[in-house]
């Protein structure tokens, strides 16, 4: 609205201030012409009230009342005097301008007798000032009274025609009464004058305001606001044009400045969205940009609907956390809003219902304002299908291996049944009975030796089933230490090698696959197994009487369950200790490693958290520390790591 114009308020002030001053100045003007009018009438009121005694004083010597009378009738006749009288000191009126009022006393409370009667004994003398009287006429008009005392003087009482003693000072007074009605009319035009004078200033002044602020101010800044408008509206391109160099140009200029750096950073943004685009949609992995608090998936790149099978409208009314499994969703909201995290091998859904396996690395952002998870995701589901199969295909070769000892542990049960059918069918052929403490005895060894034989094929077929990382549980650690002499127990021994287990109870359990822990023990057993074989094998002398023997300790170290193989094989040499655990690496000759036993249990071991160290002297035996993160909880998931 026009009125809340910068141009309408400084109008309105500037005016409001000049109206102030001026009726300041005026009212102060006329107040001090109206004081010094009146004083100068005042004066002039005197002087024509002395002039008028004076006049009067030889018909008042002489006592000549006609002529007395004649004066003061021609001067009450003028137009501007309301009134001349003379009244004594008794107050007694003795002639007067109005022929009715002669002859009458006045009060000496009466305005003309006042000023000298205000005490018990009147002044003799009175000031101009103090004479002098305003008052309201009957007609409604002001009149200014002037009351002349007149004294006694020598001619006065020394005449033979006065009576007045000498010690009376005052004989009577005149008293002048003139109409002020003309000058009040004339300091009313006066007024008018000045007052018609001021609003005139004040609009001339007021209009001169206008045009040097429409001019200088309302113009530049109406030419200002449709830049910022232009600007608000997105367009750069047209600058606001300067015709003054004082500060409204100044700021003219600055704001062209501003715009543009505007035009320049709004073409750097175009081109950085550009890029940053190109490289979203182009980049080989899915990305998400996700809400900081509520996960919402904000965008997608082309990869990220090429693999899940979503369409970008679909993404983005999910859940970032829709997509995996509850114990992962809660991890990644747990830790995802804190810090850069790499999550290994989380399972998520596509919309088929199959599931692939990722990692993610996800990091908070400020993106375009807004705070930001921005998560790249890597699809390892071909990686982890074939480290499955290489798994599986080690395992397959790990029962070759122990095939022997397979044999040869199935071989003792298949005896003791053989021998218990062989005494039956003896006892058959004899004809003779069989008393029920024998056949008893006989049938429970040959059940124990079925079910003995039954627990090893059932373990092979455990141990040989294909596993998946993500069937992780919480597993004591000595039991799949426990199945390994399941199958190489018997094996260990005719080999005369000793084995201790040193097993601490109570452990905390750790997060992994049992039949892949297992596989792990298994490898590092049937190393330490070769290794020592070796040793005997090429050593003399003590090297071949010193016993083999296979030391498997587990203990808790703080929040961490360990485990210690040890062996007194050969010991790995110092050039390849490196390179143990590189895929396909072996020392042992062709067709008995395949190199790839170190190489799977180090990726096992990585899978559950943990960590494989060697500690090794040549001819001497090795040692494997094995370390996993304690799982107090089921929903506990060692593999989470922040980076």
């Amino acid at each position: 609205m026009w009125y809340r114009s910068l141009g309408f308020k400084l109008i309105f002030a500037v005016g409001a201030v000049m109206a102030v001053v001026f009726a300041v100045f005026f009212y102060g003007t006329l107040q001090t012409q109206s004081r010094e009018t009146l004083d100068e009438m005042v004066r002039s009121v005197h002087l024509a009230s002395e002039i008028v005694r004076r006049s009067l004083r030889y018909d008042m010597l002489q006592y000549q009342p006609e002529r007395l009378h004649r004066a003061i009738d021609t001067i009450g006749g003028h137009e501007r005097i309301e009134k001349v009288r003379i009244f004594n000191a008794m107050g007694k009126i003795i002639y007067s301008s109005h022929k009715a009022e002669m002859g009458t006393y006045l009060d000496k409370t009466a305005e003309q007798c006042y000023a000298c009667h205000t005490r018990e004994r009147p002044f003799e003398r009175l000031d101009t000032s103090e004479r002098t009287r305003i008052f309201l006429s009957e007609a409604g008009y002001r009149v200014l009274g002037m009351i002349n005392p007149i004294y006694n003087e020598p001619d006065c009482f020394s005449g033979s025609c006065h009576v007045h003693p000498p010690d009376q000072k005052v004989l009577g007074v005149l008293d002048i009464d003139v109409s002020l009605e003309g000058m009040d009319r004339a300091l009313e035009r006066m007024r008018t004058h000045m007052f018609l004078l001021a609003m005139c200033a004040v609009a001339a002044i007021a209009a001169v305001l206008v045009i040097l602020i429409h001019r200088f101010l309302n113009r530049p800044l109406h030419h200002l606001l449709q830049g910022i408008e232009r600007v608000g509206a997105g367009d750069l391109s047209t600058p606001i044009v300067v015709h003054s160099g004082d500060e409204i140009g100044a700021l003219a200029t600055s704001f062209n400045i501003m715009t543009e750096r505007l035009r320049v950073s709004e073409r750097e943004l175009r081109e950085s969205e550009a890029k940053y685009r190109s490289l979203f949609e182009n980049d080989p992995n899915p990305i998400f940009v996700l809400d900081l608090e509520t996960f919402h998936i904000l965008d997608v790149n082309i990869r990220a609907v090429e693999t899940y099978g979503y369409s970008r409208e679909e993404f983005l009314g999910m859940s970032f956390l829709d997509l995996a499994e509850e114990r992962d969703a809660r991890k990644i909201q747990e830790l995802a809003t804190q810090a850069c995290i790499f999550l290994p091998r989380v399972r998520h859904r596509r919309k088929s219902g199959d599931h692939l396996y990722v990692n993610i690395h996800s990091c908070p952002r400020l993106h375009l304002g807004r705070d930001v998870i921005i998560a790249n995701i890597a699809d390892i589901t071909d990686r982890v299908q074939t480290e499955a199969q290489l798994i599986q295909a080690a395992k397959m070769a790990t029962l070759g291996e122990m095939s022997a000892g397979v044999a040869h542990e199935l071989n003792q049960p298949l005896n003791a049944i053989r021998i218990g059918c062989e005494f039956f069918l003896k006892k058959m052929r004899r004809g003779e009975a069989i008393d029920a403490d024998t056949m008893a005895k006989v049938a429970t060894q040959m059940v124990e030796q079925v079910e003995r034989a039954s627990n090893i094929i059932n373990h092979l077929r455990e141990f040989g089933r294909k596993s998946d990382a993500f069937e992780m549980e919480p597993v004591d650690i000595n039991r799949p230490i426990q199945n390994v002499f399941t199958v190489l127990g018997q094996q260990l021994r005719l080999r005369q090698i000793r084995v201790e287990l040193d097993l601490a109870q109570g452990l905390p359990p750790v997060l992994g696959v049992a039949n892949r822990l297992e596989q792990v023990f298994l490898n590092l057993v049937m190393n330490a197994r070769d290794a020592m074989e070796e040793r005997r094998h090429r050593g003399e002398g003590e090297a071949e009487a010193e016993e083999m023997m296979l030391h498997i300790r587990t203990f808790q170290e703080g929040d961490r369950v360990v485990v210690e193989v040890r062996d007194t094989g050969t010991g790995i040499p110092e050039g390849v200790r490196e390179r143990i655990f590189e895929p396909f690496f072996t020392t042992k000759e062709v067709g008995r490693g395949t190199g790839l036993g170190l190489s799977i249990s180090y990726g096992i071991v990585k899978e559950c958290g943990g960590s494989i160290e060697v500690h090794s002297e040549e001819g001497r035996g090795t040692t494997f520390r094995l370390t996993l993160p304690a799982c107090r909880e089921p929903e506990d998931w060692a593999g989470l790591r922040a980076v």
